[in-house]
């Protein structure tokens, strides 16, 4: 009954995040094209940027999943477990992020 109850909170984090993956798959398939046609580094930083979001996108349901499951069934603490979370998804998110709005104002800065 434990596993049943683990499994609906698993794929109902991962519908909730449905439009999210489904909007990052596009931006990766729009930036791998860009890419491909002779994308300079801007089109590069986008792809980085936009895969790691759609990493963050898949692995955080995962992670949440390995945290309640060490809290539940294993007897961890909260706050030790924590770090499963909240280091890996805080590097892709900030990682993700700092690469976009360096491809953005790479793009789109004023040439002088």
């Amino acid at each position: 009954m434990e596993t049943s109850v683990s499994v609906s909170v698993f794929t109902g984090d991962f519908i909730s995040r449905a439009p999210y993956l489904a909007a990052w798959t596009v931006a990766v398939i729009l930036a791998v094209i860009m890419v491909r046609r002779g994308g300079g580094k801007a089109e590069k930083l986008l792809l980085a940027g936009s895969s790691l979001m759609l990493v963050y996108s898949l692995a955080s349901p995962l992670l949440r999943g390995l945290w309640a499951w060490l809290v539940n069934e294993q007897g961890m603490g909260r706050a030790a477990t924590g770090w499963v979370v909240s280091l890996p998804t805080g590097i892709l998110t900030i990682a993700g992020f700092i690469c976009l709005v360096y491809a953005f104002w790479l793009r789109f800065r004023a040439r002088t």
